[in-house]
């Protein structure tokens, strides 16, 4: 996949990025460097991204305050100069990464976010999505028991339908 290629349709959602190859489960990483460092390799190997700007991008992001939320969720995400449409990656680490979350907690769950440098829109409703998503114990429990990448696509995919039909909207 290109990712320098331009998302004609924009306006994607958390459920329709993270396809089956955008799930690591089980990514090996010892700390929050090593995370980013492997994150950048994912992306340079999927996307034809740098390495080095896409662990820089989440680093400098990092330095301004922690993307971990609490309970076991963080988000990762950077703005890297060149993409022309957000990508994002669920990782479920090895085992649990510390992120300075707000409630001390490990992180278990991540949901990582790459967006245009110009994309400011796109980057705060994809977060929101994240949150939405994450704020929901029942989500969470889940999201835990999924054991391949496929149940975690069709766990995203249910939520956004479910979500959906909560505020009338028909199909995205």
């Amino acid at each position: 996949m290109d990712s320098t290629a331009s998302n004609e349709k924009g306006g994607d959602t958390l459920a329709q990025l993270i396809t089956q190859d955008h799930v690591l489960l089980g990514l090996q990483a010892a700390d929050r460097q090593a995370l980013f460092v492997e994150l950048g390799r994912f992306f340079e190997q999927h996307h034809g991204l740098s390495a080095a700007a896409v662990t820089t991008g989440l680093q400098t992001r990092e330095a301004l305050g922690s993307t971990g939320l609490g309970q076991g969720v963080a988000v990762p995400h950077g703005q890297i100069k060149g993409l022309r449409h957000a990508l994002a990656l669920y990782v479920r680490p090895a085992t649990p990464i510390s992120f300075d979350a707000p409630d001390g907690h490990p992180v278990t769950d991540m949901v990582v976010l790459l967006v245009p440098q110009w994309a400011n829109s796109a980057h705060l409703r994809l977060l929101a999505d994240v949150a939405r998503h994450f704020c929901d114990h029942h989500f969470r429990e889940q999201l835990h028991a999924c054991v391949d990448t496929r149940a975690v696509c069709q766990l995203f995919t249910g939520y956004c339908v479910l979500d959906d039909a909560a505020n009338g909207v028909a199909g995205r």
